[in-house]
């Protein structure tokens, strides 16, 4: 053990440590060193939590309390884990603020997570979302796929406006189609074939055939 010698009274002299920790329990840290075992806290500025096994710095004021400053080494190959009591807020205040992770990077919260920026880029090679309900609002959305499959049980959509433009279209109906509309118009370049096994028009008032050619049956 060596004393911080800066105090005049040597009463009131912080005796720095070196030791091992043996054990954690409930917020205490069994240190044990050549001289002494004591059991110490954390401090707010030791940021990486102990593990036992750990050779760490401690600091023993003269009340008796001991604290954890550091950690100089580790022998296991255990994850390096920062834990805090509290909320916690990373700032920068004129630069950027990045996270690597050559392996990967995990988010995890059992409440709630926001995202807020003034605008979000996503690059990824391949990307999978599992969400069980999922609400958006915005003003316009745009997308540029190639291939686009979708699976569902039912689909609803309520627009003002629907315009397509396709080369082709197949539709594959296997009970019903029904269309209710106040008026319908189609208009075909060339050929326009119905069948069915059976048909029928009904109109309340007039049904018009115009064509320089009629042939029935």
């Amino acid at each position: 053990m060596h004393d911080l010698t800066g105090v005049m009274d040597p009463a009131a002299a912080v005796v720095l440590g070196c030791g091992k920790v043996s054990a954690v329990a409930g917020g205490f840290y069994t240190v044990e060193s050549e001289a002494e075992t004591v059991e110490a806290r954390r401090a707010v500025s030791c940021l990486v939590e102990p593990l036992p096994g750990d050779t760490v710095v401690t600091s023993q004021a003269p009340s008796g309390r001991c604290h954890i400053l550091g950690i100089l080494e580790r022998e296991t190959e255990a994850p390096t884990r920062l834990a805090f009591e509290g909320d916690v807020a990373l700032e920068s205040q004129e630069g950027r603020l990045r996270i690597t992770g050559r392996q990967g990077i995990d988010l995890i919260s059992t409440g709630q997570t926001a995202l807020v920026s003034r605008r979000l880029a996503v690059h990824s090679g391949e990307a999978e979302v599992n969400v069980p309900s999922l609400s958006y609002l915005g003003s316009m959305l745009q997308a540029q796929v190639e291939t686009i499959k979708l699976f569902g049980r039912a689909c609803d959509s309520v627009f003002e406006r629907v315009s397509q433009r396709v080369r082709r279209c197949y539709r594959w109906v296997e009970e019903l189609d029904q269309l209710k509309a106040g008026q319908l118009s189609y208009l075909v370049k060339k050929l326009m074939s119905l069948r069915g096994k059976y048909s029928v028009i009904t109109a309340e008032e007039d049904v018009r055939i115009d064509g320089d050619k009629i042939l029935m049956g």
